[in-house]
């Protein structure tokens, strides 16, 4: 996901966004420690895609008690 994609997305929607990637790592994790995981570099996007929503959540905010 980039960043131009998460900062269009109103806020329910960075919610909704942040709750299935959260889902998709806990999934991830569950695969890599059963040794079913077969594109590792899915665990680290997820993670970056975890900190972009949390990035824009944060700016929102910020600027809104602006």
């Amino acid at each position: 996901m980039k960043i131009n994609q998460v900062r269009e997305m109103t806020d329910e929607d960075l919610k909704i966004a942040l709750k299935d990637n959260h889902e998709a790592l806990q999934n991830y994790r569950f695969q890599l420690a059963t040794g079913q995981l077969e594109n590792y570099k899915s665990l680290s996007a997820t993670k970056k895609d975890i900190a972009r929503i949390h990035t824009i959540i944060k700016e929102k905010q910020i600027k809104a008690k602006s």
